[in-house]
């Protein structure tokens, strides 16, 4: 749109040159510059968080139904508070008697009318203060019933928040992921390119697929999330949460020094604390209002008879009256007794619902400030890990550019890079989180949001509502890790490499001290008997007790071994990575191994009739078998036949 109004301005000012004035032209750039910004104030402001925030509490629907049964409440109460007023009523009857006189005649005045209308008002005076009582046990319960709104604001805020902080959470991730697998894919298709020229082992391109399906199935994750996060925000919110979201900023108000004042403030807050202490006082005039049983009531009552004798006169029962009643219960057969009974049981009820919401709002609000001490600590942690991987990253890109690295080691930096961004990100969201469960178990998140739900009345304290008074702010102590006592009390290193220290005391003549560069040097032996394809130095290294893994039998296995010792072409054979362990009269062995054969083939040339056929060949070296694998030999001493010599007992391949 913008577009098109300047090129109209454009066109419009060309054609102003020729045609009109100068003062026209001004005119016609005002007006179009006020259309343009005209258009630009159309655009769709920013909701910020405050505005969102309040349109949850205001129309999500399980908060109006907690607003509704506030809102019932006091209609409640103003009916029971009917009973200390008057109550006007008219009664009409009619009834059909029979007539007995005495002497057959009738007596002026004294018959019964047929039809009456009777004018009655009555007002109670006395009735055990049960009305009183009743009136402010539904005072109590429909301030219960605000703290329950309060609470209900307070939990759908926090549920909206950890919806509202995943999304940008999520939307962030979803950039790592997508940064990640382009990365993957681009060195994915170089080292295809270089396999397909053949510079490069098929293998490197199978571990490339992989990782690049790992990118891909990490993409796909991410995105999941952020729809998932996105309609939980949508069922709380009731739309679509908008494209652009600000950053949050209730968190930088910070938390308590300690935890005990952090307790004590969610103790004067909390709305599930303020709602049972209410509910306690409305037990309390319950108990009241059954009591009033035991105590007499007294009404007055007046009546207004408009009605007149069959005769036209005033019937004697149509005088007016005016009465003061009293009725006092002398047995019930112990009803009232027992409906005390049960009030002071819903009483009981009520004590140990606050004292569970004190233990309840205590582990909350010690979990939160537990977490945001510990996410702060491990951010620092995730930062130098993530500067430190990066600098790794970049360190092996100019590495690789010089020939100093593969392909798959850029790949391996790239996907510890993403990793540890990822994990950076999602410490920084949790530390949101945290705060925002901090705040909403001590009913103050609305408040550092800055919303506000309209309506809303402000309730007076009263002393039995500090629940400081009640809940033991007592919070269980922050652990944290000595580092340099875990480090004096480490124990060393296994002996990995080294020789173990020569005990003072005499050593046994049949099981001499262990020495890693013997054992070293046996493997080194015993691979260059494979090599040189001596099958009988190569059987010795085997001790008589050795037994090959199953399915292999021992005769099965050596003659598997001459096998291979005497197969055509030449053993390569490379052990790397070599790691030695001696305990006592064992050791243990484990290295990298990487075996292949190579074998040879004579192409023959031309020789036009004369020279030598063979002399004018060329030899061409054809890789035959090879594999990498993860070896282990375990040695033990062997006997006096072959002293000081370690022998294998076991051989293992782990991968």
């Amino acid at each position: 749109m913008l577009t098109e109004q300047k090129v109209k301005v454009v066109t419009i000012l060309n054609l102003e040159k020729s045609s009109k004035k100068h003062s026209i032209k001004i005119r016609i750039i005002f007006l179009l510059t006020g259309l343009m910004f005209g258009q630009l104030a159309k655009a769709e402001p920013l909701v910020t968080l405050k505005q969102l925030v309040e349109k949850v509490i205001s129309s999500n629907p399980e908060v109006q139904a907690k607003y509704h049964a506030y809102i019932g409440a006091g209609f409640e109460q103003d009916a029971v508070h009917g009973g200390f007023l008057p109550k006007a009523d008219i009664v009409t009857t009619y009834r059909n008697q029979e007539h007995v006189l005495g002497d057959g005649s009738s007596s002026l005045g004294t018959d019964i009318p047929t039809w009456n209308n009777e004018l009655v008002l009555r007002q109670m005076i006395f009735d055990g203060f049960a009305t009183s009582n009743e009136v402010n046990r539904l005072g109590h319960a429909k301030r219960v019933r605000y703290f329950e709104l309060q609470s209900a604001m307070q939990n759908g805020t926090l549920e909206f928040m950890r919806s509202y902080i995943d999304i940008l959470r999520y939307r962030e991730l979803s950039e790592y992921a997508k940064t990640n697998y382009v990365v993957h894919k681009q060195l994915f298709d170089r080292i295809k390119e270089r396999v397909d020229a053949g510079v490069a082992r098929k293998v490197d391109l199978e571990q490339a697929a992989g990782r690049l399906a790992l990118a891909e199935s990490n993409l796909l994750t991410e995105s999941t999330n952020l729809h998932d996060v996105t309609v939980r925000a949508q069922r709380l919110l009731g739309e679509i949460p908008p494209e652009t979201l600000e950053q949050p900023e209730f968190y930088k108000a910070g938390a308590e020094p300690t935890p005990k004042e952090a307790l004590q403030v969610a103790y004067l807050h909390n709305p599930d604390i303020l709602s049972t202490s209410e509910d306690i006082q409305a037990s309390k005039d319950e108990v009241k209002t059954k009591e009033s049983k035991y105590m007499p009531r007294l009404d007055l009552q007046a009546r207004k008879n408009l009605g007149t004798s069959n005769d036209g006169r005033n019937s004697t029962s149509a005088a007016d009256l005016l009465e003061i009643t009293m009725n006092f219960n002398l047995f019930n057969g112990f009803t009232d007794k027992a409906l005390v009974s049960q009030t002071v049981e819903k009483l009981n009820i009520a004590s140990d619902q606050r004292d569970k919401a004190c233990v309840d709002t205590r582990q909350l609000v010690t979990i939160a400030y537990n977490d945001i001490a510990q996410l702060k600590e491990q951010l620092d942690y995730r930062d130098r890990h993530q500067k430190s991987i990066e600098n790794a990253r970049e360190a092996y890109r100019k590495q690789f550019d010089i020939g100093q690295r593969t392909l798959l080691d850029l790949l391996d930096t790239e996907n510890e890079y993403f990793q540890a961004k990822r994990a950076y990100a999602n410490t920084e969201y949790d530390i949101q989180t945290a705060y925002a469960r901090l705040y909403a178990s001590q009913g103050e998140l609305l408040n550092k949001i800055g919303s506000t739900r309209q309506g809303l009345p402000e309730v007076t304290r009263d002393a039995y509502m500090d629940g400081a008074n009640v809940c033991e702010a007592i919070a269980a102590e922050q652990l944290s890790v000595d580092k340099d006592a875990l480090m004096a009390n480490a124990k060393p290193l296994s002996m990995t490499n080294q020789s173990l220290p020569v005990a003072a005391t005499k050593p046994a003549p049949l099981a001499p001290a262990c020495s890693a560069d013997a054992v070293t040097t046996r493997v080194n032996d015993w691979a260059d008997a494979w090599r040189h394809k001596d099958y009988e130095s190569y059987s010795k290294f085997y001790a008589d007790k050795f037994t090959p893994e199953p399915p292999l039998t021992t005769e099965a296995w050596e003659k598997q071994r001459k096998q291979r010792l005497s197969t055509a072409g030449k053993i390569n054979l490379e052990i790397s990575n070599l790691n030695v362990t001696c305990d006592g009269d064992k050791a243990k062995a484990v290295f990298d191994q990487d075996y292949s054969v190579t074998t040879y083939k004579l192409l023959k040339k031309e020789t036009n009739g004369a020279g030598c056929e063979v002399c004018a060949a060329k030899r061409i070296a054809t890789k035959g078998f090879a594999d990498k694998v993860n070896k282990e030999l375990q040695f033990e001493k062997a006997g006096s036949a072959n002293a000081n010599q370690w022998q294998i007992v076991r051989e293992l391949v782990n991968k």
